[in-house]
């Protein structure tokens, strides 16, 4: 077989396989849109983004965590770390960082620094996840838990996550 036709094959297959793991993450969380996820619950963005990943990619990302997020410096001695935390999966173990908003793609975790509370400046206290033309998803506090589709908050941007293959295989 020709060396142009394999190279063809194979970046077909690797494009086939993204817009695959995009499109069920998205319709995933796309299902939830203008519905109550823990209605009058504070704090749920990280609880149904994992809810959205373990649906659209496996039960592992129940507790899938890390111990050394992006903000780690940020964060007080007596600060623990934990799954439901927004900076739970902010870390390169995941996937690709992305800290240009242009470059974000949909599907990708949105993460978003001081959007309430008494924390350092820059500390990840919000997750979604990207939609198209500059717009996210995401369960809100604010509003009692209602998830929405909005502009995405460009002067509260962190980073994103764009997620290893190996972790969402639908």
């Amino acid at each position: 077989m020709n060396k142009l036709l394999i190279i063809l094959l194979l970046s077909t297959a690797n494009y086939s396989y993204a817009t695959l793991t995009t499109n069920v993450i998205t319709n995933t969380a796309l299902s939830w849109q203008d519905k109550g996820y823990r209605m009058g619950k504070a704090e749920q963005c990280m609880n149904w983004t994992r809810e959205v990943l373990v649906s659209a990619c496996g039960d592992h990302f129940k507790t899938l965590q890390t111990h050394t997020p992006w903000d780690a410096h940020l964060l007080g001695e007596g600060d623990k770390l934990a799954a439901i935390h927004a900076d739970s999966l902010a870390s390169d173990e995941f996937g690709q960082k992305i800290t240009l908003l242009s470059k974000v793609q949909q599907g990708d975790l949105l993460f978003f620094k001081n959007t309430y509370g008494n924390w350092a400046d820059g500390v990840i206290t919000h997750v979604g996840i990207a939609l198209d033309n500059s717009r996210y998803i995401h369960r809100m506090t604010s509003n009692k838990g209602i998830v929405r589709v909005e502009p995405i908050p460009k002067h509260e941007f962190a980073s994103a996550l764009r997620l290893n293959k190996e972790l969402c295989r639908p």
